[in-house]
């Protein structure tokens, strides 16, 4: 078991680890967010809430902090009017970068000599699929608690980040290759799920209410850090699992 972790730590190092953590979050603040900001607003919803009423809907904020976030995004018309072909063009390059973030985390982590813009469809396809699973998770989960929540949610995880490495990697690794590294993923992403709850309420409103807009964004990329840690750890370790016990 300890020359299990000791390969873990070094597959961890490989990839750069840290460095892989922190250009993953980049790419994902400049380009995920805004994505998900146009998504949200353009999306039809019987209320007609923008993503900031979300955010503060979901991290119960009031006083200076929903002012804040007010502020910092902007309501559903005024991204829908600001939203031109050469806008989307941009979103999209910078979406496309992120997830060749992610495939180079994925190549480093089994091993495997990059494909780069060659893989640019299927990047295209994981998008695609992103977007249907964000769209359709609400769906499947509202109706749960407790346990089903539980296992769902994992479930859905699972699903999700074995989807990931297979497209980003051109279908290279079998998925039974890749499914040690799912499960950790979802099991990650659902702690940090839980995390999020707990502490994004108080690092928003304590942000907001020391720097304002800036503030915001700061807490906002902190998560996006160690949202992007917990899959470059994971990654690493089911790849390891793979290697040592699957010859799938």
């Amino acid at each position: 078991m300890v020359q299990f972790f000791r390969d873990w730590f070094e597959r961890f190092v490989a990839v750069q680890g840290i460095d892989r953590a922190m250009a993953i979050a980049a790419q994902g603040y400049s380009a995920f967010l805004p994505l998900l900001i146009v998504y949200a607003s353009l999306l039809p919803r019987s209320d007609n809430k923008s993503f900031a009423d979300l955010l503060i809907k979901r991290f119960d904020l009031t006083g200076s902090a929903a002012a804040s976030v007010q502020q910092a995004f902007a309501p559903s018309g005024a991204v829908e009017s600001s939203v031109t072909a050469l806008g989307i063009l941009l979103l999209l390059v910078s979406t496309l970068a992120f997830t060749r973030g992610l495939q180079r985390l994925y190549e480093g982590a089994y091993g495997l000599p990059t494909l780069g813009v060659r893989n640019t469809l299927r990047a295209l396809l994981w998008l695609t699929t992103i977007a249907a699973i964000v769209t359709l998770r609400p769906v499947v989960v509202e109706p749960l608690r407790g346990w089903l929540l539980v296992a769902a949610t994992l479930a859905i995880g699972t699903v999700t980040w074995l989807l990931t490495p297979y497209l980003l990697l051109g279908r290279r690794v079998r998925p039974m290759r890749l499914l040690p590294a799912a499960i950790l993923s979802a099991i990650g992403m659902a702690g940090v799920g839980v995390w999020s709850v707990i502490w994004m309420p108080h690092t928003l409103a304590t942000s907001a209410a020391q720097f304002g807009i800036i503030g915001i964004g700061f807490a906002m990329l902190t998560w996006f850090v160690a949202v992007a840690a917990v899959l470059v750890v994971t990654t690493t370790g089911g790849a390891t699992i793979a290697e040592r016990w699957i010859r799938a």
